[in-house]
Formats: C-alpha cells, sequence, structure tokens
C-alpha cells in the first residue's frame, strides 16, 4: 500500500458518529453524578466553585468543568462566579422536589451495564432482567406520572359524565395507583381498586400511604385470573395485556353497562422506524418478563393485536369507542418518545 494514499471518506465523519455516542454519555455521567452527590440541592443557594471544592473535597478544576458543563446544559446558572440552580433543576433535580428525577435517572443509568457488556449479552441468555426489576420501575413510572401525564389524564376523563356518576374504578395492572387514587380525588364518592401483581402492590401501598388513600388493592395476574368484581369505570395504562383480546374481553364482562373503559397504550403504527427506535428495540430483548409474554418489538407483547385490531375487537365486543386522544410524555422510564394514545370507550351493548 502507497503510504500517501488517503481514505475514500474523510476521518471526520466517522469521527462524528463517534463524538454523537460518547458526549451523551459523558453529559448522563455529569447530570447523574452531579445529583447522586447532592450538588443540585446544595445549589439552592449561590457557591463558589472553592466552597463547592471543599465541600465535597473535588479537586478544584474537576468540580470546575463540572459546574461549566452544567452552565452549558442550562442546568444551572453564573452570577459573579458563584453557582446557583436554574428553575428546572431545582423542580426536577433537587431531592427536596416533589418533581424529582431521582429514580428516572437510576433506571437510565441500569441499561446501561448492559450496553457496555453488549458483546457478552449477544451470546447469553443470563444477563438479562425480568420481572423482578418492576418494583424499582414502578417508583420510576410514578415520577414520570407526577410530571405531568398523570394531571393530563386525569383532566381528560374528568369531564365525562360516566366518569362524574361512577361508584366503582378499577385500575388494572395499577402499579404505583397513582391514577387510582387521583380518579377517587376527583371523584371523592369513588370505591377505587388497583389489581396487580402481589410483589408490586407492596410499593401501590407505599403511594396510598404516602397520599393517605384507601383505595383497595387485589393481587393477581390478569391473564390468569378474574378482575373481582363489576365496575362502573376500568382503567388500563401502559400494563402489558392493554391490547391483548383475551384481556379486553375479560374487562368488558367486568364493567357494568354504560361503563368506562379507558386504556392509555402505546401502540406502534410506525412503518419506518428511526434510529431510536431501533436502539429500544435492540435494549427491549435484553429483557425477558416471562409473566407477561413479551413480544420483540418494544412495549409489546405475545398476541397483542394492531392498532386497528384493538379499536375494532372492542367495538365488536360492544363497547362504542368514544375518544382517542395522543399522548405524547417522554416514557424515560422504557425510553423515548413512544406512540401513546388514550382510548375512551363505552360499554353500550
Amino acid at each position: 500500500m502507497d503510504i500517501m494514499e488517503e481514505p475514500s471518506v474523510s476521518v471526520l465523519e466517522f469521527e462524528k458518529i463517534l463524538n454523537f455516542a460518547t458526549k451523551g454519555i459523558k453529559v448522563f455521567n455529569i447530570i447523574k453524578t452531579s445529583l447522586n452527590i447532592g450538588l443540585f440541592n446544595i445549589l439552592e443557594e449561590e457557591h463558589s466553585c472553592s466552597e463547592l471544592s471543599k465541600r465535597f473535597s473535588i479537586d478544584h478544576d474537576v468540580i470546575y468543568y463540572i459546574l461549566e458543563a452544567l452552565v452549558k446544559l442550562e442546568l444551572i446558572e453564573k452570577n459573579n462566579g458563584n453557582y446557583k440552580n436554574k428553575e428546572i433543576s431545582n423542580i426536577y433535580l433537587n431531592s427536596n422536589s416533589y418533581f424529582q428525577r431521582k429514580t428516572i435517572i437510576e433506571s437510565l443509568n441500569q441499561p446501561l451495564s448492559y450496553w457496555n457488556d453488549l458483546e457478552n449479552i449477544l451470546y447469553s441468555k443470563e444477563i438479562k432482567y425480568d420481572e423482578n426489576f418492576f418494583e424499582f420501575i414502578i417508583k420510576a413510572m410514578a415520577e414520570d406520572a407526577v410530571s405531568g401525564e398523570l394531571q393530563e389524564t386525569l383532566n381528560i376523563v374528568k369531564k365525562y359524565d360516566e366518569f362524574k356518576d361512577s361508584k366503582t374504578l378499577l385500575d388494572i395492572g395499577g402499579g404505583h395507583g397513582l391514577y387510582a387514587i387521583g380518579f377517587k380525588k376527583l371523584n371523592p364518592d369513588l370505591k377505587a381498586f388497583v389489581f396487580d401483581f402481589p410483589n408490586v402492590l407492596n410499593e401501590t401501598k407505599k403511594f396510598c400511604d404516602k397520599y393517605d388513600s384507601d383505595i383497595v388493592l387485589i393481587p393477581g395476574n390478569f391473564y390468569d385470573d378474574d378482575l373481582k368484581g363489576s365496575y362502573d369505570v376500568i382503567f388500563s395504562s401502559y400494563n402489558p395485556g392493554g391490547k391483548n383480546a383475551k384481556i379486553a374481553e375479560k374487562i368488558y364482562e367486568s364493567l357494568n353497562m354504560n361503563g368506562l373503559f379507558i386504556n392509555k397504550q402505546y401502540f406502534p403504527t410506525k412503518t419506518e422506524l428511526n434510529l431510536d427506535d431501533i436502539l429500544n428495540n435492540l435494549e427491549w430483548n435484553f429483557t425477558n418478563f416471562n409473566m407477561s409474554n413479551k413480544g420483540k418489538i418494544r412495549y409489546t407483547f405475545k398476541n397483542d393485536l394492531s392498532y386497528e385490531s384493538y379499536l375494532k375487537n372492542l367495538e365488536d365486543l360492544g363497547f362504542e369507542i368514544l375518544d382517542i386522544f395522543p399522548i405524547n410524555h417522554h416514557n424515560a422510564s422504557f425510553g423515548t418518545t413512544a406512540e401513546d394514545k388514550i382510548i375512551i370507550a363505552k360499554k353500550v351493548r
């Protein structure tokens, strides 16, 4: 080979891809570490770099560049050499905030160890996590919910007369139970139930205690068990059976006539996947979810119906589709923004 021969594609093109890949990891770890050491708690008030260096026993130059990076990320601000949180950090990165996202960041960090060990994962059947991590994910999903999606959902549902007049509500696969707690707050006469795996309900109870709520917890597996009653409203949010015809039939049978079925789910409809979709689908396949019969595409499970087929199935069962609302929030617990929808259906026959 001639030493003067140059590559046919500039190395800058390749370096651009590598820089894109590594920059995100660096930024994420700066945010995660700053959160874990309590930096955003301290920066409720202004502090100088020297003060912070002494307080955390971190080299002055190292903490300086961390602070400057956080300034560039617009998470903190710098005034006359002192640093202080911007409002976004006081809301989401201060552990004293109701909206703090520490568990979310932990949940995003968890899969990185699998990505860093991707070569072994390709050949291993043992480095995969399953429903045992649900107790942790419930906390992350709760942080997601209270940051906007919970309130948006409640504001949609509260407008329906069928909800206003309801006496009983079941949140199937309710996890943290915040939706049931919220629905009961909107309708104090409502008797609300949450149905989920027994180990998940251990976490649900903690949220009930936190919000001083008397919702009733029903342990079970909705694939195998009946839903333990008849209800005026049945609500489902991102649960594994949310696109399953068998579960839809169980819901129909457990719903009173003229009752509402409110289903908030991810329905993949894209014909062409972008890079985010491909990466999320790959990460989804690092998991087992044996009890939930996980499918091969993120947020999908075996025997799921397509969006159009699911709507037709509801109508065939005896539901009238009242409304469909898009939900375009970023679900940090499971990846980037998904194609989520709230389907409001009424049992009419």
